[in-house]
């Protein structure tokens, strides 16, 4: 007696496809934790194109407070940061090697706030710029000290010029034919 048998290729084809969408059921959820997944690094605004950062001070003389100058920096600010090293780019861009108040050094890219009241403006070749606003005047110029240049060895004048050739004026000199 022969019975017809049922293909197996469906309850496969079922069992695969419950599988993938508790995969990705899974898969949702863990990204969605808090902590978890991946992180997109911060992108300044300026980069993006988006809105145009705020200025704090057109907010409050729109709320109504009398236009408040930015406090000028007291005359020993300026000894509260030391430049340590800078990559200056093109147009300004670059990154600044700032250490505040005597701490360890950090880097800081054109734009990331210094402290709680000045950013870093502007790299140059030897110097950087901190301002209260990336759009404002300076408020303390940062120059990396002179660079000390190193003493002349002794007796570099002795040195014997560099040879073109090891055997010039060498009289044992090979030569190709033998004597």
């Amino acid at each position: 007696m022969q019975t017809k048998q049922h293909s197996i290729w469906w309850p496969r084809l079922a069992t695969f496809l419950l599988w993938v969408a508790a995969g990705a059921s899974l898969a949702f959820w863990i990204l969605k934790w808090p902590g978890m997944g991946t992180k997109l690094p911060a992108v300044g605004v300026a980069s993006i194109g988006g809105p145009a950062p705020t200025d704090t001070q057109a907010v409050a003389r729109l709320l109504g407070m009398g236009a408040a100058a930015p406090a000028l920096p007291t005359p020993g600010a300026a000894s509260r940061y030391a430049l340590m090293g800078v990559v200056a780019g093109s147009s300004g861009a670059g990154v600044a090697l700032i250490s505040v108040d005597g701490k360890a050094a950090r880097p800081f890219e054109v734009g990331a706030a210094v402290d709680a009241q000045l950013v870093l403006q502007s790299v140059a070749s030897r110097q950087a710029v901190l301002a209260w606003r990336v759009e404002g005047p300076a408020a303390v110029t940062l120059e990396l000290p002179p660079m000390k240049r190193l003493p002349s060895p002794v007796g570099v004048d002795a040195i014997p010029p560099v040879k073109s050739s090891p055997f010039e004026g060498n009289r044992f000199k090979p030569s190709l034919t033998d004597s």
